[in-house]
């Protein structure tokens, strides 16, 4: 390790293409790219829900390939 060198999360957005629809008593949504579905009881949920599934999704991946470099 470098001396002086601070280690710092960045958050930064990533526009994914999802698509939504009506469907029976609430919303759907799906993002086909990253094989992520989530169900929501409006659309504004279901929007809601697809960002929450997407963060955990993507934090998913970084833990595993950290776990790989690291091993």
């Amino acid at each position: 390790m470098q001396p002086h060198v601070v280690a710092v999360p960045v958050i930064t957005p990533v526009p994914v293409e999802c698509t939504f629809w009506p469907e029976d008593d609430g919303w759907k949504g799906a993002c086909v790219e990253l094989s992520v579905a989530v169900p929501g009881g409006n659309f504004e949920e279901a929007k809601k829900n697809m960002e929450k599934a997407l963060q955990e999704y993507i934090s998913s991946v970084l833990r595993d390939r950290g776990a790989k470099i690291a091993a």
